[in-house]
């Protein structure tokens, strides 16, 4: 029925075409240079998941399978439509390696018939084939249809894969009527209306038809064909995803959140099948057991820290015949930091007192020496001007948590003790300009400290006296450590200008 109402519309066409109103007028097809008939039957196959695979709407939308004659169209069959052709989206770079279609022929008398393949750009002004990008040739060896489309495959490749920017035509037409045939879906209705179906008529007893025509805008919804026509692709499947931080803290709610934008192909129906819904297949995988699935920007929470390798699972759900579906994955890793802990020690004699840090993940720490003073210093000393026992904090702070200790630390006179005092003399006390320490055994270390534990001398005696200057020093009290191999003694000295 459908071959007899073109038959009709093109007669009456042929006879007072000037009364006919097309959408617009058709692109011529040039040929351009003649395709090299001597090249291979079979060329290199590429991969059909993962850098290159087919995409096709017609296949999953046909609810039912026609043939369409393939023929150059002459006046004794008037038979016009010599090529058929599909339009795709490019809403990236696309690099367009060949082209897949689904033929037979029926003609016992040869072995196989040609086919030429050809890649145009869109016009879209003229809603039909632009400039040419490539071609190629390939012949039909099938001589019998079969419901099985996988034995009617036909594939060609061009010799150099041609990168795309903007919507793009895949084409093929015989240049001889033998019988050969394509497959195409059912035109009750299943084309949906896109318009991206195009038939050329090439009859030149019937030039006004010489062109490519869109076979929606010319024939009507039934004629919105979908030919069942793959262009052999590869693009970018999706870009790396993103992280706000890449250290967080155990136990914060939401600590990271991740961002992940698809690339645009993720929302066009001629590439995935889920367009209308493409994070249906996105799932998150968090290295702890734990995963999300149908968003693209999650949060998490990590209750122990660790190393964890976040990793983002995405497909594309082709429309191809067998294997639907090509998943493509990014991993990033991310450092849940360990809680700080304060630790550390004292030690020291009489009041010059020793401090070390042993905190754990500490970004800084505080010491409160109990007298009133404090330092930030990392292992720092401290002079005590009164014996006693004293509650040293020490207060550790890192990136996720504060943590304090308590050290007792007992000033005591141990280092004083008159009985062991050893017979020296210190002179003036309160001092001025310079003092004297006389009687010293030999040999002795000498250090004075302020009352921050600071050493602002030190000396070590050759002789049993020794004297030094203080006029350098500022007014205050501060303490004369000696130490020989008997003992350690600590005095008071107190400086007045």
């Amino acid at each position: 029925m459908r071959n007899l109402y073109l038959l009709m519309l093109l007669l009456i066409g042929s006879a007072a075409y000037t009364q006919i109103e097309f959408p617009g007028a058709p692109q011529s097809h040039a040929t351009g240079t003649q395709p090299d008939w001597t090249q291979p039957i079979t060329k290199v196959a590429v991969d059909t998941c993962g850098a290159y695979f087919n995409n096709y709407v017609g296949l999953v939308k046909s609810t039912d399978v026609y043939f369409e004659e393939l023929r150059t169209g002459n006046i004794s069959d008037f038979t016009p439509y010599t090529g058929r052709a599909q339009r795709f989206h490019a809403n990236q770079p696309i690099e367009v390696s060949g082209i897949q279609f689904y033929s037979f022929q029926n003609n016992p008398l040869v072995d196989s018939l040609m086919v030429i393949t050809i890649l145009y750009d869109w016009d879209e002004a003229l809603d039909s084939a632009g400039v040419e990008l490539a071609r190629d040739s390939v012949w039909v060896k099938h001589t019998a249809f079969t419901p099985l489309l996988v034995d009617l495959e036909v594939d060609s490749y061009f010799d150099t894969p041609v990168v795309v920017s903007e919507d793009y035509m895949i084409a093929l037409y015989a240049d001889t009527d033998d019988s050969l045939k394509i497959i195409t879906n059912d035109p009750s209705g299943d084309g949906d209306s896109e318009g991206v179906s195009f038939a050329y008529y090439d009859n030149p007893f019937a030039p006004s038809f010489t062109g490519w025509y869109q076979t929606l805008e010319t024939f009507g919804p039934a004629y919105d064909l979908d030919y069942l026509m793959n262009p052999l692709v590869r693009y970018k499947l999706h870009d790396d995803f993103v992280m706000d931080n890449d250290s967080i803290c155990p136990n914060i709610v939401s600590a990271v959140c991740t961002d992940y934008t698809q690339v645009a192909n993720f929302s066009d129906p001629h590439y995935n099948r889920f367009y209308d819904d493409p994070d249906v297949k996105v799932t998150w995988f968090w290295g702890d057991g734990l995963q999300n699935t149908e968003t693209t920007a999650p949060c998490h929470t990590y209750m122990e820290s660790g190393t964890y390798t976040i990793t983002l699972i995405d497909s594309i759900r082709r429309h191809d015949y067998f294997d639907f579906t090509c998943a493509v994955e990014r991993t990033q890793t991310i450092l849940v930091l360990d809680s700080t802990i304060a630790a550390g020690n004292g030690f020291g004699f009489g009041y010059m007192a020793e401090f070390t840090n042993e905190s754990i993940n500490a970004d800084s720490v505080y010491w409160d020496f109990g007298d009133g003073f404090g330092s930030t210093g990392d292992s720092p000393g401290h002079l005590y001007t009164e014996l006693g026992t004293y509650d040293v904090w020490l207060t550790a702070y890192g990136p996720c948590n504060i943590d304090s200790v308590l050290i007792v630390y007992e000033a005591d006179d141990v280092g004083i003790d008159p009985t062991e005092k050893t017979a020296y003399t210190i002179y003036p006390n309160p001092a001025d300009e310079l003092i004297y320490i006389m009687d010293l055994e030999l040999p002795t270390q000498i250090k004075i400290y302020n009352l921050l534990g600071h050493i602002v001398y030190t000396e070590q005696t050759v002789n049993n006296g020794t004297k030094i200057k203080t006029n350098h020093l500022a007014p205050g009290t501060y303490f004369i450590q000696l130490t020989n191999e008997s003992v350690q003694n600590t005095e008071k000295l107190i400086i007045r200008h």
